[in-house]
């Protein structure tokens, strides 16, 4: 006679299965928005806020089964990221930092509440230096470096099943090249890798989750409606990020491809509104976004 596992089991399986899965929003810090590459005269201050709603509606388990009935995890994360643009010799240089605050809640699986957490995320200082820049209305050419670090200065439970904080270093190298194609029309590539930290204190057995390198590309195809206004269509795809935890594959990975929208405009001489949304269309391993939504304000000074 088999037996069934018992009730008390079968929610710790897949609250393990949250803690697996749930990564902290400081992951989408590599995310870039139409015209982020491109290079602001030396002198020039940007301060922007963002506000992101995500919604997952399913969860696909190590075993490649699929959960989507009661099972959900929500996100509100506001960002705030102050640049200054500067010249070092031949380049501009522009030092940023990016400090995110918010939570992660409403979380269930197949109706089993999870953990919610609150706080701030892994704050991120980084900048771009500029190897190519070209600018032209119709066929500016930007190339833009730029070496990633968040430090995980997030908040963490290792007894949570979704955390904001990491409890790890990230290190990500992301190239970006923007390409103007003609009258109104602006190409924008962004390539990254990132190699991760080991988080030491990981489960209710504070166990060693490690992580194989991700690697993203990400598209954004801008027309210029009018002097003031643009529209872009995009696409993102990661691969890789394989986890282990004390040296055991946990079957999570990074691996998903993204549609995207995004709206931007002039609102007056020096602030610009931007609204964007995106889904996952396709997603191994995790917590599918069905939604994302975004607004963002930037002041320039």
């Amino acid at each position: 006679m088999v037996k069934r596992p018992s009730m008390t089991r079968a929610l710790s399986t897949l609250l393990a299965c949250a803690a697996t899965f749930a990564l902290p929003p400081a992951a989408h810090a590599v995310d870039v928005d139409p015209g982020d590459y491109t290079a602001l005269p030396a002198g020039t201050n940007l301060a922007l806020v963002y506000y992101m709603h995500t919604d997952r509606d399913q969860l696909e388990l190590p075993d490649g089964t699929v959960l989507d009935d009661g099972t959900k995890l929500d996100s509100d994360i506001t960002l705030v990221r102050l640049v200054h643009y500067t010249k070092i010799g031949p380049f501009i240089v522009d030092p940023q930092i990016i400090i995110p605050i918010g939570s992660l809640h409403g979380g269930q699986i197949n109706g089993q509440r999870l953990d919610s957490s609150s706080g701030v995320g892994d704050i991120i200082p980084f900048a771009t230096i500029w190897l190519v820049n070209k600018p032209d209305r119709e066929h500016g050419t930007y190339l833009g470096v730029s070496p990633i670090v968040s430090i995980p200065t997030g908040t963490y439970d290792h007894r949570k099943s979704v955390n904001l904080g990491g409890n790890r270093m990230t290190y990500d190298m992301q190239i970006g090249l923007i390409q103007g194609l003609g009258k109104n029309v602006t190409l924008d590539v962004t390539g990254d890798v990132i190699w991760y930290g080991d988080n030491d204190k990981y489960g209710v057995e504070k166990q060693t989750l490690s992580q194989n390198k991700t690697a993203s590309v990400q598209v954004w195809g801008r027309y210029a409606l009018n002097s003031k206004s643009s529209l872009a269509l995009g696409y993102a795809g990661y691969w890789g990020g394989k986890q282990f935890v004390d040296g055991l594959d946990n079957g999570n990975r990074t691996e998903n491809q993204q549609v995207r929208v995004a709206f931007q405009t002039m609102v007056s001489k020096s602030f610009q509104l931007e609204a964007s949304a995106g889904r996952m269309v396709q997603v191994s391993g995790g917590f599918r976004e069905a939604d994302r939504f975004q607004l963002r304000l930037m002041k320039i000074f």
